[in-house]
């Protein structure tokens, strides 16, 4: 009966030792042995009460955003912003003209000088610049006149205000006054010259003189031989207006395609005769500002006179 206990309480303490020893050993092993699976039962996890949870000691971080960066200018600091110190000129606009039609003033000078001031002929050299200036400054824009008959004709571009700014006789006083003035303008002229003052005559331009002119873009035109008026006399007609075109092309190596009626008479009979010497226009003297075919040889020139004031040469740049 004692032996039986005995056993059993061997027993026991044996079952007991290897179930320690399972409970340490197992786990450890599966860790490292891969081979042996160990299989747990779920742990069940019963809910926990925020009545019963601890209070919290530490305090809690409120997460504030971060801003999004901006191009902003910081507001310290300014922008600066510099502007041309000088005005653009605005660009004249060009189109097409049809042809049939050109409205355009084409002013007539004669001396352009500070003497003489009883002849209607002589404008002073401040009142000159004042008109330029003015033409400048209402939009004008000068061109020469075979840019005008090639409109007229065949039709081309032009400026939207275009003016001719024409000169008789050859005076000196234009080279000398209204050719600097006029460049500083970026104007153009037409020089009607007559041709027997050409070679170096006191008071007239030379050949030098009308080179350098046309070299800035000038353009030359016959105002005859002598200066004399062609309806008196048919026999001087060829002289007048043949030989003087002839001459003045040889003399400045330019084509002279225009010609200016001295005193502005002029008849059919001539205006016959200077289509034959091959001129394509005649210009003559008048109000009008608007052109057409059928006085292509007799374009109306405004005249410039000495008593004018600024605002009577203005208004004779105004259509009719």
């Amino acid at each position: 009966m004692r032996r039986t206990h005995f056993l059993s309480v061997l027993t026991i303490l044996f079952l007991t030792t290897f179930a320690l020893t399972a409970c340490y050993i197992l786990p450890n092993q599966a860790a490292s042995d891969p081979t042996l699976t160990i299989v747990h039962e779920p742990t069940r996890t019963e809910p926990v009460s925020l009545a019963t949870t601890p209070a919290q000691t530490t305090s809690t971080a409120t997460l504030t955003p971060e801003p999004m960066p901006t191009n902003t200018v910081p507001p310290t600091e300014t922008a600066t912003i510099i502007l041309p110190t000088d005005t653009p000129t605005p660009t004249p606009t060009w189109a097409f003209n049809q042809a049939g039609e050109v409205v355009a003033p084409i002013l007539l000078y004669h001396h352009v000088d500070d003497i003489a001031f009883d002849s209607r002929y002589w404008v002073s050299v401040d009142d000159f610049r004042a008109q330029m200036q003015a033409l400048y400054d209402h939009g004008f824009t000068a061109i020469p006149i075979s840019l005008l008959l090639d409109a007229l004709v065949d039709g081309a571009e032009l400026p939207e205000k275009p003016v001719v700014i024409t000169f008789d006789d050859g005076h000196r006083s234009v080279y000398e006054n209204a050719f600097p003035i006029m460049n500083e303008f970026g104007f153009p002229g037409v020089f009607y010259i007559v041709a027997n003052r050409l070679r170096d005559v006191d008071g007239f331009v030379n050949v030098a003189e009308l080179q350098e002119m046309i070299a800035a873009g000038w353009e030359v035109g016959s105002h005859g031989y002598s200066h004399v008026d062609v309806t008196l006399n048919p026999d001087v007609i060829y002289f007048e207006m043949a030989q003087s075109k002839t001459d003045l092309e040889a003399a400045l190596d330019t084509p002279v395609r225009t010609f200016a009626y001295p005193y502005g008479i002029v008849d059919e009979y001539v205006i016959g005769r200077l289509i034959g010497f091959g001129y394509q226009a005649g210009l003559g003297l008048g109000k009008s500002v608007t052109h057409h075919l059928y006085n292509l040889y007799y374009l109306h020139r405004v005249e410039v006179r000495n008593e004018y004031t600024l605002d009577e040469f203005l208004v004779r740049l105004q259509p009719e």
